[in-house]
């Protein structure tokens, strides 16, 4: 079972889950945690530790894109989002007061950047 046991993974990504503001539902929470059963807990730190090396080639396959980030993520830094904007010069970098779970603790700022992006309506 990949790195640590079970009930560790389930004890980080809920300790992760409680830094939302503001909270969330205990479905919502017991569904977070489910996500991260077996090896997926791992296999998402190994992705996102890869990222510095992976950005440059996204940014060369990506031509337009809008990168949402929340200001204060702490398992994604605002430095990944803001290296893919300065080599897309049609992105859009839409900056979040919130955490990782910007989804979550801004919902109505987060589904209007989205909404924005699909129908090109960008401030």
């Amino acid at each position: 079972m990949g790195v640590g046991s079970a009930s560790k993974n389930r004890s980080i990504v809920g300790t992760a889950v409680d830094t939302i503001a503001g909270g969330i539902p205990d479905d919502i929470r017991a569904d977070y945690l489910a996500c991260y059963d077996g090896d997926r807990f791992a296999e998402s730190m190994r992705y996102a530790r890869r990222y510095p090396e992976e950005l440059p080639v996204l940014a060369g396959l990506l031509p337009q894109i809008t990168v949402i980030n929340g200001r204060h993520d702490r398992v994604v830094p605002l430095a990944n989002a803001e290296f893919l904007d300065e080599r897309q010069p049609t992105s859009r970098l839409v900056i979040i007061d919130a955490g990782h779970f910007v989804w979550e603790e801004a919902r109505a700022k987060y589904a209007s950047a989205v909404l924005d992006s699909i129908t090109g309506n960008w401030p």
